[in-house]
């Protein structure tokens, strides 16, 4: 047979159970920092870690194609759109796909949907929501354009 994996379907269930517990190092986003508790850093697991992990990919330091020890894979492009599109239904079409690109690489997230956007000045507000192998959670971030 040419083609043998034509046809079949990927037992899904059985790729989620292959996949540890997600565990990521508590932020304590104010002084850019770890979390610490009785003065040590600590992991977290779950949806609160993915939280993390989404803060992180979509901050502007973690610009794609920028810091080799990355991988290509990792981070956004959404600096790109800094001083680009000005009509607002292009914007909003390009800040999702490059939420949806920079998300999706992760295997504990399945999907990137009901966005919404709020302008101000020069700047986008997109809030989202995340679905998960283990549950979904709402997500904002602000991305500048101008």
């Amino acid at each position: 047979m040419i083609f043998p994996d034509w046809g079949e379907t990927p037992d899904t269930a059985s790729e989620e159970a292959a996949l540890p517990m997600f565990r990521e190092w508590a932020v304590d986003w104010e002084n850019r920092s770890f979390a610490l508790r009785g003065g040590q850093p600590y992991l977290v697991s779950g949806d609160e870690a993915l939280k993390i992990w989404v803060t992180k990919a979509l901050r502007p330091e973690s610009r794609r194609f920028v810091y080799t020890a990355w991988s290509a894979d990792y981070g956004n492009e959404l600096a790109s759109l800094l001083g680009g599109c000005v009509d607002q239904g292009i914007l909003e079409s390009q800040v999702r796909q490059y939420i949806r690109e920079a998300l999706l690489v992760s295997p504990y997230i399945r999907e990137v949907d009901g966005f919404s956007f709020t302008k101000t000045g020069s700047r986008v507000e997109a809030r989202f929501t995340v679905h998960t192998v283990y549950e979904a959670f709402t997500q904002t971030t602000e991305v500048l354009i101008g």
